[in-house]
């Protein structure tokens, strides 16, 4: 998948409703998950550029959930994480993750999106028969 392709993946994720956006979604942790997609920020600062705020908020929240994923590879996960905190403590003024349990990403980005159905999509992908079948390295390769 061509960075540029992604990218585009990366602003129209952003672009509307997380519960509108589910197809997206899964195409682009397709790309992170199995296909090396790491954006960069420079990368991060172009689309910021021109996306407004919260639509970049919801973009990077996407690539926070992503990052949660044992699918994930960890080195990914980690670059992820960086990232989001970087912006997070741009645009909102800090960076408080919560380091235990699941919390929600749409909530710390100030978004009122439910991520629900993104993460009920993205359930079969993140299976080890699903994984495996791509023939690339992943977060629960051994």
């Amino acid at each position: 998948m061509a960075v540029s392709f992604t990218r585009k993946r990366l602003y129209r994720v952003g672009s509307r409703p997380l519960e509108r956006a589910v197809d997206d979604v899964k195409q682009l942790a397709e790309a992170v998950w199995f296909r090396g997609y790491r954006p960069t920020q420079a990368e991060l600062e172009r689309l910021r550029g021109v996306m407004p705020r919260e639509d970049f908020q919801r973009a990077l929240c996407v690539l926070e959930l992503l990052s949660q994923y044992p699918v994930c590879r960890r080195d990914t996960a980690r670059h992820l994480q960086q990232l989001t905190r970087l912006f997070h403590r741009e645009l909102l003024g800090n960076d408080e993750t919560p380091t235990q349990g699941r919390y929600s990403p749409s909530e710390r980005w100030g978004l009122s999106d439910a991520t629900a159905p993104l993460r009920k999509a993205l359930l079969p992908l993140q299976t080890r028969n699903h994984a495996d079948s791509t023939g690339r390295r992943h977060g629960l390769s051994c």
